[in-house]
């Protein structure tokens, strides 16, 4: 297989793998409007991690999370995907992948949160490039060592993954701004 090609694999297997997490970061928006995920709405630890770090979202990206998985590999199933060298989704068990990707997704913020909070930056602030591309990492990374580590998928998609997981992100914040669900 040729460099172009696994780039390309990898690409299309992360934004795959990714698309779950977009529509479960979409799902959650919703959830966030109900009584029972308002109830949850305070923050984890306003000294360490600031106030937008809230329980609600340590609960309800697993469980959101859990249903996207289980739609696309319901999509996967039954329009029969046979793709070459395409990480699936129904290669997982759908209920561990799904709930601990989407806990892993939002635990992988807390370290940056708590770094920002020293350093008073502020929590949404766009300003600064290097800021916004951490925050745009921090997540991914978390999930990319978590595919490694625990689903021992290839170092290749992995170290791929380092740069193309960030833009992707970027591009899925840029979409739910656009939605009106971020």
């Amino acid at each position: 297989m040729s460099p172009l090609d696994l780039y390309k694999n990898d690409f299309l297997s992360l934004v795959w793998l990714g698309l779950p997490l977009l529509l479960a970061s979409i799902f959650e928006a919703l959830l966030w409007k109900t009584a029972l995920f308002n109830r949850l709405s305070y923050p984890i630890h306003v000294g360490l991690f600031g106030v937008n770090k809230k329980w609600r979202g340590l609960v309800s990206l697993p469980l959101t999370h859990l249903v996207s998985v289980w739609i696309f590999q319901m999509l996967e199933i039954g329009l029969k995907f046979n793709l070459k060298n395409i990480i699936l989704l129904s290669s997982f068990n759908g209920i561990l992948y799904g709930l601990l990707i989407g806990f892993i997704f939002n635990l992988s913020e807390l370290p940056n949160s708590f770094i920002k909070r020293r350093l008073k930056i502020s929590p949404g602030d766009e300003s600064n490039p290097v800021f916004y591309w951490i925050d745009h990492m921090d997540s991914p990374y978390g999930v990319l060592l978590t595919l490694y580590v625990y689903f021992r998928l290839p170092l290749h998609l992995i170290l791929n993954g380092l740069w193309m997981t960030p833009l992707l992100f970027m591009g899925s914040t840029w979409l739910r701004k656009r939605l009106g669900v971020k």
